[in-house]
């Protein structure tokens, strides 16, 4: 639904094994279309690739904690992670009874946002970039975690880092005004 209506970056806070067609197919349908796809690695702990996000063309997110070691829960792996980004202790909008509340959560569905935030700047900013182009700008931009996770060597990505994916390419937000 999303990308036949427009939307330019989709987050899936999603996963299941890689045996449905019908997700399968969704993808593929929003890829066609020229959507970026960003994908929730998973939380069992395990290095087993985890769907969407291991699917190809989808950037798989996992999560890190605020010393960007790997969070104890998030799923790894060398050729599905693409990018990792904060996932532990996430404090988000929660819907209650008619109302909106905040909440502090942990996961990769917390972490796979901030990535598909980043890709929608940068679609902002480069509209005519095909949606690899745009994670390869994202991957090759982020950080090195090795150092920080020796037993992980290579299975978490890199690390988001949005400033150095943005300013390189002099793409600067508006000031914005106010207290």
């Amino acid at each position: 639904w999303a990308s036949m209506h427009g939307a330019d970056v989709i987050n899936m806070s999603l996963g299941t094994d890689c045996s449905s067609k019908v997700l399968e197919e969704s993808v593929l349908d929003a890829q066609a279309r020229g959507v970026i796809m960003v994908a929730a690695a998973g939380n069992s702990n395990v290095d087993a690739p985890q769907c969407p996000a291991g699917d190809p063309g989808v950037l798989g997110v996992t999560a890190v904690d605020d010393t960007d070691k790997k969070a104890d829960f998030a799923n790894y792996g060398a050729d599905w992670i693409d990018l990792a980004a904060p996932g532990v202790g996430i404090t988000s909008t929660v819907p209650v009874s008619g109302s909106i509340l905040y909440g502090t959560w942990s996961g990769t569905s917390m972490a796979a946002p901030f990535a598909a935030g980043a890709a929608a700047l940068l679609r902002q900013y480069l509209p005519s970039a095909q949606p690899q182009e745009i994670a390869d700008i994202l991957v090759g931009t982020g950080t090195n975690l090795d150092p920080f996770n020796p037993d992980y060597e290579g299975k978490l990505g890199h690390l988001l880092n949005l400033g150095s994916a943005v300013y390189p390419r002099r793409l600067y937000l508006p000031a914005v005004s106010g207290d």
